[in-house]
């Protein structure tokens, strides 16, 4: 695994803190009008130069050894390895516990745009480690800043930034899954306090000191209604750590499953506030999951690269070999893409979060599942690339590549399943169409693409692109008015069966989004720095090429799904 200083020795990362981000929008937003912005962008560099040198060096060779090891169960505990301990002592040792904590709390109240980094580079390292970093200390410290009452702050945040306690978000139950609106945990009143009944499943990072859960705290009530965030200390047995999954991906990082029987627990914020603060964390959590995408894509990425040099084919290196090539050149413009996507929503976030900006809120809303899906997906097309540069030897766990494509797949499915981020875009795209159907004559229904502008093949290829997204989508609205008039357009009341075919084309129409997203973040990155614009050209293409396709699949028809489904909803009854 190649190691080194994954900050400064990474050019791509650089060039964006660099020159890319509008640090002189955010550091305002979170500093004050009056912050000096080349003061404080230069400390936050250093941070990252700091973070860099240790996880490029420190994490990254404790990485394969973390994964070997796996989780320590024995009899009965369920632990983290000694070298994982060892990484996350280390960031303890360096202050990154509480990077994203603000400072008023411990911690060092460091944006998201700079976070996002941070998280990349962990993920690069070893993306078990960056879990537990994450899940363990940002994730249950972010949900108690915004949610906790004062008293609630001074008593975890302070510990969480300093590492002292390790915590994790519980959500997920055994048959709820996607569907947070059928979980069955439950909170009831006991004098001055609460007691949760109930089970968890999937959670990551479970092994820590406490948790913040998710659970129903209003009898009778139903879906997303009377859900509340509860703060569950684990001391004295209040709640049972009762195993944790044997996984192929991310093994060193414990996925449990948590047993709930009368556990005392304290409220943040009131009954029925619990949907409105765990999605601010979802949404938070999913562009993280992009990030992690990047950091594994970054990973193996180099790996590929530094095997394709030195292994020698036919009297030369395979990196010579046109389709090898070819690969190293996808992977680099596919991680360059989802880094410029993910960083312009970072950015959007730093916005929402400390300028409480409407038009950004909209931006981010709409990059948010296509960020999750691109770097995800990706993640896997490009590790498993990777793995085939590698030959035989890419299957040999000698060779961390492996590991690599291993620890992407996890990335598809936590936080919300590819499919569930399709659902997610198309959702929100045809409110857009329905909003607006004569934007499907124009640029679209897509605000961001539809204002993009660029000259030459990158603006002729990105319009192509854009021209058969709407094409698709006029068909799908068009095959909706026939069978239900134009009132369908804005109608809540659409039945399933009206619904089916923007559910059968859900990933291909967000999988058409998001590579146009991306060629459009290049594109604006390469007028400021124009020797991005192959990187830009070329992502364009790809765009046109994905949209166009798709296209083609949509116009086809649902190649039987729906009578199998029908032949199916039948036998059942």
């Amino acid at each position: 695994m190649r190691t080194g200083n994954y900050f400064t020795g990474n050019a791509d990362l650089v060039l964006a803190f660099d020159r890319l981000i509008p640090w002189d929008r955010v550091v305002p937003l979170v500093e004050g009008p009056g912050a000096n912005v080349a003061d404080t962008v230069s400390t936050w560099r250093e941070i990252l130069s700091v973070a860099g040198k240790y996880i490029g060096t420190d994490v990254a060779a404790r990485a394969a050894r973390i994964d070997e090891l796996g989780v320590i169960r024995d009899g009965g505990r369920v632990e983290m390895s000694e070298p994982m301990r060892a990484d996350l002592a280390g960031l303890r040792d360096l202050g990154l516990m509480g990077a994203a904590i603000p400072a008023e709390h411990g911690g060092a109240g460091l944006p998201f745009t700079v976070n996002a980094i941070l998280l990349e580079m962990l993920a690069r390292a070893d993306l078990a480690t960056q879990v537990q970093h994450g899940i363990g200390y940002t994730a249950p410290a972010a949900l108690i800043a915004r949610f906790g009452t004062e008293d609630q702050k001074k008593r975890y945040l302070p510990r969480l930034a300093s590492g002292e306690l390790m915590g994790a978000v519980a959500m997920t139950e055994p048959q709820a899954g996607s569907d947070v609106g059928n979980l069955s945990t439950t909170a009831v009143q006991e004098g001055d306090h609460w007691c949760l009944r109930g089970r968890k499943q999937f959670i990551s990072a479970g092994t820590g000191e406490m948790v913040v859960v998710l659970a129903r705290a209003v009898p009778g009530s139903t879906g997303l209604d009377g859900l509340a965030l509860f703060i569950v200390d684990r001391a004295n047995d209040n709640y049972q750590v009762e195993r944790a999954e044997h996984k192929f991906t991310i093994r060193g990082s414990p996925t449990c499953a948590l047993v709930f029987e009368g556990s005392r627990a304290e409220i943040m914020g009131a009954p029925g506030d619990g949907w409105r603060g765990i999605l601010t964390f979802m949404n938070e959590s999913r562009v993280g999951v992009g990030i992690q995408g990047i950091g594994v894509m970054q990973a193996a990425f180099d790996a590929a690269s530094d095997y394709a040099s030195r292994r020698v084919q036919m009297a030369r290196p395979i990196r010579e070999h046109p389709m090898v090539a070819e690969m190293l050149l996808d992977m680099e413009t596919t991680i360059a893409g989802a880094r410029a996507l993910a960083l312009e929503a970072a950015v959007l976030q730093d916005r929402v979060l400390f300028g409480r900006d409407e038009r950004a809120g909209w931006d981010l809303r709409e990059l948010t599942p296509l960020v999750k899906w691109y770097g995800s997906e990706q993640a896997v097309r490009v590790t498993r690339n990777a793995l085939q540069v590698h030959g035989g030897y890419g299957v040999v766990t000698e060779y961390d590549v492996e590991r690599f494509f291993r620890d992407s797949v996890i990335t598809t499915i936590y936080e919300g399943t590819s499919q569930i981020q399709s659902l997610m875009a198309v959702r929100d795209l045809m409110r857009a169409v329905g909003r607006r159907p004569a934007s499907l004559l124009r640029g679209g229904p897509s605000a961001m693409l539809a204002r993009a502008s660029f000259d030459g093949a990158l603006g002729r290829d990105l319009a192509a692109g854009r021209g058969a997204l709407a094409g698709a989508l006029r068909r799908l609205v068009g095959g909706l008015v026939r069978r239900k008039g134009l009132g369908a357009l804005g109608a809540r009341d659409l039945s399933e069966e009206d619904l089916r075919p923007y559910l059968l084309h859900a990933e291909r129409i967000t999988a058409t989004l998001a590579h146009l997203h991306v060629a459009r973040a290049l594109g604006e990155q390469a007028k400021i720095v124009p020797e991005r614009r192959a990187l830009a050209e070329r992502a364009a293409r790809r765009a046109r090429l994905v949209a166009q396709a798709n296209a083609r699949e949509i116009a086809s028809g649902d190649g039987g799904v729906f009578e199998r489904i029908d032949a199916w909803t039948k036998e059942r009854g």
